[in-house]
């Protein structure tokens, strides 16, 4: 599968564009996806969770799943798209309705072991899958949930056609991707992942038929010194 780029802001930083990973650009899409999936099966995989100690994430995707800030409560059925060492399946499970059922899904076959082995719960059930090519039915899930997966495609319009589609009309939508900020680039030289321009996602979420409810911070600091990338929440237009 071949995938176009979208181009990058005319209005970052000369020194963003210097910093931010090249790999995405360079590469075929189907090269790109391989390269990023061994990426992951191998030690990169392993640090996610120590990253997720130094950097706090580990601890804040917690305050992600209040009722104030991303609420689960009547969500059914929930998909974790790129669920990874399975950091975000823990807090939904904890945070949703007991009877809601939750799918987590990785590209990386390691990813999804390392996820497997940390949380065990008959309400979970973990799959291999492409964001791209969801095989799920139309207006399957209530709520999706997409941490850090998103920079991972050159352009995000086919990963986030193919949320909008599972989603039911109403359904929502936690997205969480690289911002084009210089600590985005240096994370995108560690994860060989893209970053977005907060104007021109919104933009793209809009063609794919996603509405921008609200954009969520971490905490003020967060929001005051543009850490923590972009979080936001979006509604599938009914």
């Amino acid at each position: 599968m071949s995938q176009d780029t979208l181009p990058n802001s005319t209005s970052r930083s000369p020194l963003v564009s210097a910093l931010e990973s090249k790999e995405f650009s360079r590469r075929e899409f189907h090269d790109y996806k391989r390269f990023i999936t061994n990426h992951y099966d191998g030690i990169a995989g392993n640090l996610t969770r120590f990253t997720g100690v130094v950097t706090g994430h580990g601890v804040l995707a917690g305050k992600l799943f209040r009722p104030s800030t991303f609420d689960l409560r009547g969500c059914k059925r929930i998909l974790d798209a790129g669920c990874g060492n399975g950091r975000y399946t823990k807090y939904i499970l904890r945070h949703s309705d007991d009877d809601a059922l939750i799918t987590a899904f990785d590209l990386s076959q390691s990813m999804l072991r390392r996820a497997r082995r940390h949380l065990k719960s008959p309400r979970v059930t973990h799959v291999s899958a492409d964001l791209t090519r969801l095989p799920y039915e139309n207006g399957f899930f209530d709520a999706v949930v997409c941490g850090w997966v998103l920079e991972h495609l050159p352009d995000p319009r086919p990963g986030l056609g193919e949320l909008s589609r599972v989603l039911n009309p109403g359904g929502k939508l936690l997205l969480m991707t690289t911002e084009d900020t210089v600590l985005g680039a240096f994370c995108s030289r560690m994860w060989h992942c893209r970053t977005y321009n907060r104007k021109e996602l919104i933009g793209a979420c809009e063609e794919s038929g996603l509405s921008w409810v609200k954009p969520i911070y971490f905490t003020g600091l967060h929001k005051f010194l543009r850490l923590g990338g972009i979080v936001a929440e979006l509604r599938k237009r009914a």
